[in-house]
This record gives C-alpha cells, sequence and structure tokens, in this order.
C-alpha cells in the first residue's frame, strides 16, 4: 500500500488481496432476513444490530479504501421495485439516491444492449458522490468483473515517472457532459488534493477529450494517465455473486468493467444502480 496511513487510498491490488476485512463483509443468510424484513417495514426493529454492523463497515471502509463490498447483502429473488425501495433504506444513512439519467431515474437495471458488454469499459468517475452497484445476475461466462484503481496510487506512479504530467492533471480541465444528468459541463482538475488530504480524482476519457481542442501536451498527459491505468498491475478485480453490494466514492477511486459474453433470458448479466449523494 502506498501513502503513510490506511486513511489515504494508496492501495494496490496485492493490498486489497492480503486485507480483505478492510473492504469487504459478508451478512448471514439470517441477518439478511431480518434486514429485509424490517426495511420492508420501514422500522429497525430485529435486524437493527445487522443494520449498525452494516452501516458502521460500509462507512468504514469507504474512509479507508474508497470503496465497500458487502456479500449477501439482499435476495436477488425480489422484485428489482421491492429492492430498489429496500436499498434506499438500508442505506439511508450512508447516501440519498440522486438522479443518473436524463429522464430522472433513481434507480436503473445495467444489461447487455446490442452486445455492448462484450466491449471493456474504460476506467472512469461517475458525476456523483456514490456509485451503489447491487449485483443481481452474474455474467454466465465470468465476465463483467468490476475494476478498481486507486487514485493515489495512480498519482504516486505519475508523479514519480512523468511530474510534467502531473502538474498537467492537476490544472483545470472541462468534461462536457451535454445530454448527461447532473452537471452539463464540469470543470475540475483529474487529479486533486481534497480537504481531508486525501488524493482525489474526476475523470471521463471521453468527455474530456470531446470538449474541445487540447494541445498536444494535453493530449500527452491524457495519454499516460491512461497508459498507466491500463497496466496489468493497476486494476482490482471484483467479482459481484447475486446479492452483493459494491459502493464506491467516486472522488478516490477510479472503476471500470472486463469484457463479458451474455446469455439472453433469465442467465443475462443484471445489476442495479444508483447514484447518491453522500450524508
Amino acid at each position: 500500500m502506498t501513502g503513510a496511513t490506511i486513511g489515504d487510498v494508496g492501495w494496490t491490488s496485492e493490498y486489497l488481496q492480503s486485507t480483505p476485512g478492510v473492504w469487504s463483509m459478508s451478512v448471514s443468510d439470517e441477518d439478511r432476513r431480518l434486514l429485509w424484513a424490517d426495511a420492508s417495514a420501514r422500522r429497525w426493529d430485529a435486524g437493527g444490530a445487522a443494520h449498525a454492523a452494516v452501516r458502521g463497515f460500509i462507512r468504514s471502509s469507504l474512509d479507508a479504501v474508497g470503496f465497500v463490498n458487502v456479500r449477501n447483502l439482499m435476495s436477488p429473488a425480489a422484485s428489482e421495485a421491492e429492492l430498489s425501495s429496500a436499498l434506499t433504506y438500508v442505506l439511508a444513512e450512508v447516501g440519498t439516491p440522486v438522479p443518473q439519467n436524463a429522464r430522472g431515474d433513481l434507480w436503473t437495471v445495467l444489461r447487455d444492449r446490442d452486445g455492448d458488454g462484450a466491449t471493456a469499459l474504460g476506467f472512469h468517475c461517475d458525476t456523483c458522490d456514490l456509485l451503489c452497484l447491487l449485483c443481481l445476475q452474474p455474467a454466465a461466462d465470468g465476465g463483467g468483473v468490476t475494476k478498481l484503481a486507486s487514485a493515489r496510487h495512480v498519482q504516486d506512479i505519475i508523479e514519480r515517472e512523468r511530474p510534467d504530467v502531473l502538474e498537467l492533471l492537476r490544472q483545470d480541465w472541462t468534461f462536457d457532459r451535454t445530454g448527461r444528468a447532473g452537471e452539463q459541463i464540469v470543470v475540475s482538475p483529474i487529479l486533486f488534493t481534497q480537504d481531508d488530504g486525501t488524493v482525489g480524482c474526476y475523470y471521463q476519457t471521453r468527455t474530456v477529450r470531446s470538449s474541445a481542442e487540447l494541445d498536444p501536451r494535453r493530449l500527452g498527459a491524457l495519454d499516460f494517465l491512461d497508459e498507466v491505468l491500463y497496466r496489468p498491475e493497476i486494476a482490482f478485480g471484483l467479482h459481484l455473486e447475486a446479492g452483493d453490494l459494491l459502493m464506491i466514492r467516486n472522488s478516490r477511486v477510479l472503476h471500470g468493467r472486463s469484457p463479458y459474453v451474455d446469455e439472453p433470458g433469465p442467465a443475462a448479466r443484471r445489476v442495479l444502480r444508483a447514484w447518491m449523494a453522500e450524508r
């Protein structure tokens, strides 16, 4: 792990593999049942202790490494509407759903559309505080793995190898998001220091490259950033099973997705997604 403390997110894949208790917890079948019953009734009763444990772990993991994985949190057999409602209640003290598209949807189900799952999804940051993903059905071929990268670790590499590039990435960049949810034009550094001293990030390669004419130095800086992100040792791959929750703090962790080959019908990959404003 790079960086001085666990409170910063300078982790490597090796560090995460050796310390799963920092970022991943499993919910027992009984606690899952109690959580569901209380969330459906809209009051914390028998599942209150389980809820407090899950809520506390989510907060500590988000602070420590910028993401959290809670396994077996919800039964994927429930309807999408029921799951959206229950998750909103379970996570209410962590974050509040905000519109994630031009239609104003708070929860959407990600599915393969016209074979787009066969293409890897590059590293990026969504335009919200927290990205919430609940796996309903993993890809049948084992693909569709979420890839995570530490902003601090990426910055450390660039600072060591190309400080001139880091200087450029710390300047303001324009991201043209016209027609998308949230801010239409975002002006932000790609790598920056946040108020709490941690390294922050904001990156979307398509919207920044299409925003304006970029001079050769800035294009070169983006190219080098992408080259670092796609080094084999950078990405931590996380495979989600049905019922598993993943939450990512977008200002500290970049994410992407490996390609997959989908199957029609009930075996098709489906992931329930929300954007959240952190409380």
